[in-house]
């Protein structure tokens, strides 16, 4: 059986997504209430790394036009705001992880499972770098290797990603992508260009003008660098990717891997089956801890089915959530308050009293 038709399965169970087909084309991707977490964690750590914690100022944008291809004029705005915001100086950035798109070829894209990496609707991830022509060159080399960098470091496998070499067409724009290895061969991911000054070409004397900017007392056209994928791309890489068959004692237990960063919940709470009343003290128990951890932010699943479920199968649920730790109390917790911190990767156990939990889950999932 595929790594597909492996993963859908559990994808749709433990509301993850699911493909909408129309027309044997993939329409979109339907996400479930796991998958809309694991997109906003997506998208939250691209904004991050692209927006936040970039050296330049980086400006977000939506391209809320019906032609899609025409990004240089959905930037007119955008780019006369960020040149008073920059006092005309270049480089500055733009963002874009919110416009939502549609394939422009219409061809039949059969359903094979690796169409859905590219549903016919999307919701684009897109960067603009408008760069001092002398130095757009080495940016372009730069970029490249920032975003291969980006997904190896979210990534279970990161030896998959690779860089493919530059291709240079007939007007001098140079193209590279990333691409990861999977079981049916590689899959591009993202692509990374070199515009130069080509996204100006097909505008008026006057329009150029207004991109025109400073470097130092000279005005120069900047030169674009841009990088593109999408959400459902990133979304099925890191599912697939995360996807493993571990071994378990005698046999193998299925988990998806997830990197803390990017898990739709970080932290659930897990008991062994009990007698009623000891059973209710434990989700109780559950409950206000879940609270605590929810107030500092940290994305918790607290389960009606703890004390209720035998804590394999609750092991289980966790290991299809991806949720990277587990609590896991028992009748002695009551009484001591050391409850045991089982980790997806290990399944070991490490003994915590219930006061430091939520101090010491926010540390774990605070570093990369």
């Amino acid at each position: 059986m595929s790594l597909l038709n492996r993963i859908l399965p559990m994808c749709k169970a433990y509301a993850y997504m699911e493909p909408i087909i129309i027309n044997s084309t993939i329409d979109h991707l339907k996400y479930g209430a796991t998958g809309e977490l694991l997109c906003q964690n997506i998208r939250n750590e691209w904004l991050y790394s692209n927006v936040t914690s970039r050296d330049e100022s980086v400006f977000q944008f939506c391209n809320a036009q019906e032609k899609y291809n025409n990004d240089i004029l959905s930037l007119k705005d955008p780019f006369m705001n960020a040149k008073q915001f920059c006092n005309n100086q270049l480089p500055f950035s733009f963002a874009d992880s919110r416009s939502i798109c549609e394939q422009s070829d219409s061809k039949d894209s059969g359903i094979e499972d690796r169409k859905c990496f590219s549903p016919k609707k999307f919701s684009r991830l897109k960067y603009f770098a408008f760069c001092i022509p002398e130095e757009s060159q080495q940016f372009f080399y730069h970029w490249q290797r920032q975003r291969k960098i980006w997904w190896r470091k979210f990534s279970a496998n990161p030896g998959r990603f690779s860089l493919t070499e530059i291709l240079t067409d007939d007007n001098g724009q140079e193209t590279t992508e990333i691409r990861a290895e999977f079981e049916w061969g590689q899959e591009t991911i993202e692509t990374i260009r070199n515009v130069n000054t080509k996204m100006f070409d097909n505008l008026e004397p006057a329009e150029q003008e207004m991109f025109l900017s400073k470097i130092g007392k000279r005005k120069v056209l900047p030169h674009v660098v841009e990088s593109e994928t999408s959400l459902e791309k990133a979304c099925m890489v890191f599912l697939c990717d995360g996807y493993a068959e571990l071994p378990y004692h005698n046999d193998r237990r299925t988990v998806f891997r997830f990197h803390r960063k990017l898990a739709p919940y970080k932290i659930t709470f897990a008991a062994p089956l009990l007698n009623a009343k000891k059973a209710d003290e434990l989700r109780q128990l559950s409950i206000y801890l879940g609270l605590n951890l929810k107030k500092s932010g940290v994305s918790t699943l607290i389960s009606p089915n703890i004390a209720k479920k035998s804590l394999e199968s609750q092991f289980t649920d966790s290991d299809y959530l991806g949720i990277p730790y587990i609590a896991v109390l028992n009748e002695s917790t009551l009484e001591d308050g050391i409850l045991g911190l089982r980790s997806i990767e290990t399944t070991l156990e490490e003994k915590i009293h219930v006061a430091k939990l939520t101090s010491y889950v926010e540390l774990l999932i605070k570093n990369y």
